[in-house]
């Protein structure tokens, strides 16, 4: 398959997802697209248009419809196998893999042999080699397209369960927030409790957990002000959970030694922190009165 027919593919699959399900059901590509088909900047720029496909765009939506499988497990094995060849060329292409972890050296194996199945070298040598490689990808991602534009095909023509699968992957969209959708909320939120915190280190640790409380809503609650809600508990309590002033300046500011006295203190000062004083020099005051 060339990147042109490709992407004509794509094309129609968001079409009909965007008819049927809605405008963000797949988002658009803005990486750049492969100029020519036989030389290595035209593979790569393909990886990582692939990879923005698959794993940005359709983030939500292909893993949906390639769940839909008729009951082929070969068939499942295959669209698995081209999607993990997606994601480990892309860490093979742009990442820094070393030897001396087994994930980076699995992944470098994987690549390796696809290329020399595909064009006999690794990495590929040569205009054939390259062109070779970027047919042999497009064929790859051609076949999970294919696969979903005709499972989905299938759905609509099901009298039966084609507005309930259509409802349901709607319901999944609402319920996935993108990272930088994340980011901007808890940081919105932030600067309104008047916490002071990275908003994508924070969220990092916390969006998988937060994620899967939204996917297990009723269908009628509202997503976004629970979302809004839990980053607002999270933040309030990692605010509480990190004072602005330590033992050594409990023990300075009250003259007093190392002990139990300081635990004491230290425990007080965490209740006149969450009665909302939060300067540290305000904070001590109060511990001393």
């Amino acid at each position: 398959m060339t990147f042109a027919a490709l992407n004509a593919a794509v094309t129609d699959l968001r079409n009909s997802l965007r008819s049927f399900v809605g405008e963000d059901a797949v988002g658009e590509i803005t990486v750049r697209p492969p100029a020519g088909d036989d030389d290595e900047a035209s593979f790569l720029r393909l990886v990582a248009w692939s990879y923005a496909l698959v794993f940005e765009a359709g983030r939500v939506t292909i893993p949906y419809l390639l769940e839909l499988t008729d009951g082929a497990p070969e068939r499942s094995a295959d669209l698995r196998e081209a999607r993990d060849l997606i994601h480990d060329l892309r860490t093979w292409s742009f990442h820094n893999l070393g030897f001396e972890r087994t994930h980076d050296i699995s992944i470098s194996r994987n690549v390796q042999r696809w290329f020399l199945k595909t064009c006999g070298a690794c990495p590929p040598d040569g205009s054939d080699a390259w062109r070779s490689c970027v047919l042999a990808l497009c064929a790859e991602v051609g076949m999970i397209v294919v696969h979903s534009k005709g499972a989905l095909t299938n759905v609509l023509c099901s009298a039966d369960d084609g507005e309930s699968a259509t409802a349901d992957l709607r319901r999944r969209i609402d319920r996935t927030w993108p990272a930088h959708k994340v980011h901007s909320v808890v940081g919105d939120a932030a600067i309104r409790l008047g916490i002071n915190v990275d908003s994508k280190k924070f969220s990092a640790s916390r969006l998988a957990t937060w994620q899967t409380f939204l996917k297990s809503l009723p269908d009628r609650d509202d997503p976004e002000g629970y979302m809004i809600r839990m980053i607002e508990r999270d933040l309030l309590e990692h605010a509480t959970q990190l004072l602005p002033i330590d033992g050594r300046d409990v023990m300075k500011f009250l003259g007093i030694g190392p002990g139990p006295e300081v635990a004491s203190a230290l425990g007080r000062a965490r209740e006149i922190y969450r009665s909302g004083i939060h300067d540290p020099k305000v904070l001590l005051e109060r511990l001393k009165e």
